[in-house]
């Protein structure tokens, strides 16, 4: 009889198991969402300079020339914050959704800022570890986002 019992589980635990896999496109859909929700807090927390970009500013090693002018900072490191539905941050589709920064610069330049560095003003000091915040202020948001769209993705397919 136990063995018969334990069989059963093991065969209910596999159906529901199966039942929770989803595709690639569902599954993006529901980190899209929580990504969304988590760029919002990111972009509230991001901070943010006083400084006008119009034609870029020299940033990094100014005077190097480079075919694409990737050391001109031509927006605020609040605006530069992307994620693309489903994507990693190497372009792979698993359904799993990355959310950080445009470009190699910004991406840099968020880690300095996050990370700190020598001799910081109390302004750089305040805004150090602005995206460990963001991350610890957007969880509830984030599984709130993420559990009504796997609602929606779940009644969807049940409706098959």
């Amino acid at each position: 009889m136990a063995k018969d019992m334990g069989e059963f589980l093991d065969n209910w635990v596999d159906s529901v198991e199966q039942s929770m896999k989803l595709s690639a496109e569902d599954k993006a859909k529901i980190t899209g969402a929580g990504a969304e929700a988590f760029s919002k807090v990111l972009h509230d927390r991001t901070p943010r300079s006083n400084e006008i970009y119009r034609r870029g500013r020299s940033a990094g090693h100014a005077n190097a020339k480079h075919r694409n002018n990737s050391h001109r900072k031509t927006k605020h490191l609040q605006d530069s914050i992307t994620y693309k539905p489903g994507y990693t941050a190497d372009k792979t589709h698993t359904g799993d959704t990355d959310v950080g920064f445009e470009e190699h610069y910004y991406d840099f330049l968020a880690k300095i800022v996050n990370n700190g560095q020598h001799h910081m003003s109390e302004k750089r000091y305040a805004n150090m570890h602005f995206y460990d915040k963001a991350q610890q202020e957007a969880k509830k948001s984030v599984k709130e986002a993420e559990l009504r769209v796997f609602k929606e993705v779940m009644n969807h397919d049940s409706d098959k």
